[in-house]
């Protein structure tokens, strides 16, 4: 690559050369000197990029014919680093008003390599810079770690049921109190380690005590005891039914006690899942199979996730996963997903009568603007807890409002729509999109007036909305002193119901009441799409948007 560099500072500095020409001028245009400058002009020769002729005798000039296009020789330089998978190395020798051509090549290589019988390359459009599971819940990196990592119990989406996983069986007594849960002996960490029991007591005291966007999942964990290697103790200081489904979260995933408190943990975590990470970096993360996963070893080799942040490229590849210039017969699953982007205001700036004004208006039935995707009624698709007002006025608002969205390019396109929205009610709008790890730590609330944010459930869609009315996230920042104890109360509730019937019951009570108060306000449900080629079997589409990765595999073309 450094002799492709050469040629290419050689061709700017005598652009389409044929002629007389000094060494010393061609050491000046190459930055060394005239030894090293004539060492570089014979490899170039022998690649056929040039002809040089040496000056005979002092004070004779060169002759120097420059023949290849630096583009072309770009262009099979890349070619042949992605043949090879080398994202990294194609990235760093392009300069940046290049990126384009690498972006043009890319739908060439993602998708299933015919050299590579069972590798899968998908593209993403951001680096995976974290998978701590402790500390990550977007739902790319979350359905990352599933496949990295295990936890004691996982939900199967096809029995739509928990199901045994680390551990291969547990009790509870009559005051779902207290657990006992039984691991599976010889489970192994990539790195090589059995699992034990004081991996699970560390990693769950840890999910209780630090800091982060998942310590709401066990506030109640009062003890975990080890009464053997591989039985595991956990009492609670209130009842919870739902503790299996807890502990089926990908926050609840098991890690190795060594590693976790490493530097560097949350790029490149180790667990017991199906795949190991092998790369993390800001152009690929790269999962290869663990051959020795306590279940069974995954049909794919290799999944290679490279970053593509050209977005009329990834346009052409909104698929996860795709080949170049197939647009027939190509399987397509398509589901609206669990969940919605909604609007929450501050209750410091909105009272009740002008958060529900402001939902009026902003109500899909008045609202004229069109707005891609489905309009939303309530938290899930199947809730219409919103009907349409009888006389919509512009809602009282104040001057100026400060809204806080973050960088997904459906909530930015969303809050524009919005913010054009209340400016026709006459109010300035302030618009602020934060890079999503800054917008997460809500330390902007107390100078923000109106939140725009979303929710997808996970595949366990049960429990998943149990926490979303229950976990200091999102539009919980807002809730009034009294509306927060209910629904505290509430969660508590639902957490002791065993029967699923009963719990959905009082989760629509909930969502009803939360959108009647405009607590929340629901805009837009979104539909997921997951296209591929036929080759590419075992697809199913997860909630997150995703697929599994250990039920995949290629069949030859």
């Amino acid at each position: 690559m450094r002799t492709l560099q050469h040629y290419q500072r050689l061709h700017r500095a005598l652009p389409d050369h044929d002629g007389p020409i000094r060494l010393a001028d061609i050491a000046g245009a190459l930055c060394c000197a005239p030894r090293h400058a004539r060492e570089i002009l014979k490899k170039m020769e022998a690649r056929g990029w040039l002809r040089w002729q040496p000056g005979l005798g002092r004070g004779h000039p060169s002759h120097l014919r420059l023949l290849a296009p630096p583009s072309e020789l770009q262009a099979d330089a890349l070619r042949r680093l992605l043949d090879t998978g080398d994202i990294e190395q194609a990235t760093r020798i392009l300069p940046p008003d290049a990126r384009r051509q690498l972006a043009a090549l890319l739908p060439a290589y993602l998708g299933a390599p015919p050299a590579q019988p069972q590798t899968l390359r998908l593209p993403f459009y951001r680096p995976l810079h974290s998978l701590d599971p402790v500390q990550i819940n977007r739902r790319t990196e979350c359905h990352l770690i599933r496949q990295i990592f295990d936890g004691l119990t996982r939900y199967d989406r096809a029995k739509g049921e928990i199901v045994p996983a680390l551990a291969h069986h547990w009790s509870h007594d009559a005051e779902w109190r207290n657990w006992r849960f039984h691991l599976r002996p010889g489970a192994l960490f990539h790195h090589g380690r059995a699992l034990d029991g004081e991996d699970v007591r560390q990693t769950l005291l840890r999910l209780r005590d630090e800091a982060g966007p998942h310590q709401g999942l066990l506030p109640h964990l009062q003890s975990v005891n080890l009464p053997a290697p591989l039985t595991v103790d956990i009492a609670l200081s209130r009842p919870d039914a739902l503790l299996p489904r807890r502990l089926a979260d990908s926050a609840a995933s098991i890690l190795p006690r060594e590693r976790w408190p490493q530097a560097g943990f949350d790029r490149q975590p180790v667990g017991t899942g199906p795949f190991r990470l092998e790369v993390n970096n800001d152009c690929r993360a790269t999962l290869r199979a663990f051959d020795r996963h306590w279940k069974t070893r995954p049909l794919l080799d290799e999944v290679d996730i490279w970053v593509v942040d050209d977005p009329e490229i990834r346009a052409r590849l909104d698929a996860r996963v795709c080949h170049q210039g197939e647009t027939v017969d190509k399987p397509c699953l398509r589901q609206l997903e669990a969940g919605c982007s909604y609007l929450a205001a501050n209750p410091a700036c909105l009272d009740l009568g002008q958060r529900q004004a402001l939902a009026d208006w902003l109500h899909p039935s008045v609202w004229q603007a069109k707005l891609n995707e489905e309009p939303a009624l309530g938290m899930l698709p199947q809730w219409k807890h919103r009907p349409p007002p009888a006389q919509p006025q512009a809602p009282p608002l104040p001057a100026t409002l400060r809204l806080v969205t973050y960088q997904l390019a459906s909530h930015v396109d969303l809050a524009e729509a919005t913010a054009r929205r209340l400016r026709a009610a006459g109010c300035r709008i302030e618009l602020t999109v934060l890079p999503y790890p800054d917008f997460a730590r809500y330390d902007w609330l107390e100078k923000a007036d109106l939140l725009l944010t979303g929710e997808v459930m996970g595949d366990d869609v049960d429990f998943n909305v149990c926490q979303w009315l229950s976990q200091d996230a999102g539009f919980h920042h807002w809730l009034e002193a009294e509306p927060r104890r209910k629904m505290r109360r509430a969660a508590e509730a639902l957490a002791r119901e065993p029967d699923a019937g009963r719990r959905w019951q009082r989760y629509e009570a909930l969502a009803r009441r939360l959108v009647e108060e405009a607590s929340l306000i629901p805009l837009r449900h979104y539909w997921q799409m997951l296209e591929y080629s036929p080759q590419v079997r075992g697809v199913s589409l997860a909630q997150c948007g995703w697929m599994d990765f250990d039920q995949i595999w290629l069949a030859p073309e």
